[in-house]
């Protein structure tokens, strides 16, 4: 438990705001006080209302009921008002009453350190009533200012010290615990461990942390969807490099043994060396389009490019007797940034793959349209399709659907297709024709200045 709370910065959050719950105490503090100098304080009230309240009612008493009368009122008073309190008898009254004098120092909230009476009373002798301001003053700061720390009261400083610093340690937990999950989790993807999971134990935050646990855990499965899908493709690539390498070695065997047959054995060599080479190519190409960084800044026109695609692809398609027919709005703009050369390929090996699964008379048609920001190209030919179980396999890498000229391909030409229309940023799926046959669909971000 100790070793959760030893990151630095678990303490920079604690600190911080335990330090600036006491600094904004403080700054309370200095507001209040600068407001309180436009106004008289509470306890300057209170004083002089005591004093001017008692010193009224000790006159009167006194000039009406006698030094008996004055000492039964202040059996009531308070003993902390009687200590401040005192008569004395005098022979003579003063010439000059301060009375008016001491109102106006009163009432301009001047405290002098005594207020003194001369008065006359019942008896007809001569008294000075004297009350201790200062002291009554310093008694009443006293009670009502307790020791202070930081000038605030000692019990309130305690309290709110100790909830400022609860409310900084459950803060700081709060939010240095999910970094040191991603800490953990980021250690263990470092390692290999493509299993962690951080979402299940954070969703019930619903806060940017846990968003960002969704992004890791979408990371981390992105991350083991390509590492499988790297170790499948090194299998496939070694399975399918045995064959032609099996045949080779049979034809220079045969070519020893017998040397009557060292001609077809060459032959053989020359043949399996062609489709070695051609396997290799489509494998540079799919490598390529994964790796290859798209040149954001270079825009073609896909119309120009799928004439010129399907120039060379008619060419190829007069052997087997089909026929290709593109449909497209000419007045429309198909503006696409991206790689242009990659993009052919993508569409070339759309197109060949339609004429793989093409027969004599069928007819090969291919429509490009804008569609909502997108540019869409439909390629669709009259073959036998694809079981409905298998469209969603067939960009996967050598995979192969039966068809009479299926032995000329590996596999490979849809997963170009797929990696490069990703890279770009577009789309890619298959369905079956209503009509029958096979439909694929490649979209494109359309570019607009």
């Amino acid at each position: 438990m100790t070793s959760r709370f030893r990151g630095f910065l678990f303490w920079k959050i604690l600190l911080g705001f335990w330090l600036v719950f006491i600094a904004i105490t403080q700054l309370m503090w200095l507001g209040f006080s600068l407001y309180g100098n436009h106004r008289e304080p509470p306890e300057n009230l209170a004083v002089r209302r005591i004093v001017n309240l008692q010193m009224t009612s000790a006159v009167s008493v006194l000039q009406n009921g006698g030094p008996e009368a004055l000492n039964d009122m202040m059996v009531d008073w308070p003993d902390s008002d009687r200590r401040f309190f005192s008569v004395e008898q005098v022979p003579n009254l003063p010439v000059t009453p301060p009375r008016e004098a001491l109102s106006r120092e009163m009432a301009a909230r001047v405290f002098p350190q005594e207020v003194t009476e001369w008065v006359t009373g019942a008896d007809g002798r001569h008294y000075r009533l004297r009350y201790d301001v200062a002291g009554l003053r310093q008694d009443s700061t006293m009670r009502r200012h307790p020791r202070s720390i930081l000038n605030m009261p000692e019990p309130l400083f305690i309290a709110g010290g100790i909830c400022g610093l609860l409310f900084s340690l459950i803060l700081a937990w709060n939010l240095t615990r999910p970094m040191r999950q991603l800490r953990e989790g980021f250690a263990r993807v470092s390692t290999g461990d493509l299993s962690v999971r951080l979402y299940p134990e954070m969703r019930r935050r619903h806060d940017e942390l846990s968003e960002v646990a969704s992004d890791f855990d979408a990371m981390v499965e992105r991350l083991s969807v390509l590492v499988r899908a790297r170790e499948e493709l090194l299998h496939d690539v070694s399975h399918e490099l045995r064959s032609p390498l099996a045949r080779l070695q049979l034809a220079t065997g045969l070519a020893r043994q017998t040397p009557d047959s060292v001609g077809s054995s060459l032959d053989r060599i020359d043949e399996e060396a062609r489709r070695l080479d051609k396997m290799i190519g489509e494998l540079l190409s799919l490598s390529r389009a994964e790796q290859q960084k798209i040149q954001d800044e270079h825009y073609f026109d896909l119309l120009g490019l799928l004439e010129a695609t399907i120039d060379d692809a008619r060419y190829e398609a007069q052997i087997p007797g089909v026929d290709i027919v593109l449909n497209a709005d000419r007045q429309q703009d198909y503006t696409v940034k991206g790689d242009a050369n990659l993009v052919r390929s993508a569409v070339e090996n759309v197109v060949r793959n339609a004429l793989r699964f093409s027969m004599q008379g069928q007819l090969i048609t291919i429509t490009l349209r804008q569609e909502s920001g997108w540019l869409t190209v439909t390629v669709r030919d009259q073959g036998p399709g694809v079981e409905a179980d298998k469209l969603s396999s067939i960009f996967d890498p050598f995979v192969r659907v039966s068809s009479p000229l299926s032995g000329k391909g590996y596999g490979l030409g849809l997963s170009i297709v797929r990696k490069v229309v990703l890279a770009h940023r577009g789309e890619v799926r298959a369905v079956n024709a209503r009509e029958g046959g096979l439909e694929i669909i490649l979209r494109l971000p359309h570019w607009v200045n």
